[in-house]
């Protein structure tokens, strides 16, 4: 995984992004953390103010992400915030060699869109 923070910074729409990103950073925001090495993804569940957390999902070779807030910034801090662990505390991750349904369906419509 390659990430650093110079990269999320590039990729943030703006300041108060990072600001949000940096307060999701604790692991207690994400009952599920985990990555594929192989592929080149880390996904997580994060908690927000409703009942189901957000389904996060980033590639890290190629910065394509996904996330199920209804944020209107790009990437969310959300995004930003899974990056930001990834960047910083790798290990928090869990390293899996299958990767959910919900991330398939999002490579599957990434490739099919390329």
């Amino acid at each position: 995984m390659q990430l650093d923070l110079k990269t999320i910074e590039a990729l943030a729409p703006d300041q108060a992004s990072l600001g949000a990103a940096a307060k999701l950073t604790k692991r207690s925001n994400w009952p599920r953390l985990e990555t594929n090495e192989q592929l080149g993804l880390i996904w997580g569940e994060c908690q927000g103010s409703g009942s189901n957390p957000y389904r996060v999902a980033f590639d890290t070779r190629d910065h394509g992400y996904k996330c199920t807030c209804p944020s209107r910034k790009f990437p969310c801090k959300h995004i930003l915030g899974l990056m930001w662990i990834g960047a910083t505390a790798p290990a928090s991750f869990d390293r899996v060699d299958q990767t959910p349904e919900w991330v398939n369906d999002w490579l599957g419509r990434r490739r099919n869109a390329s």
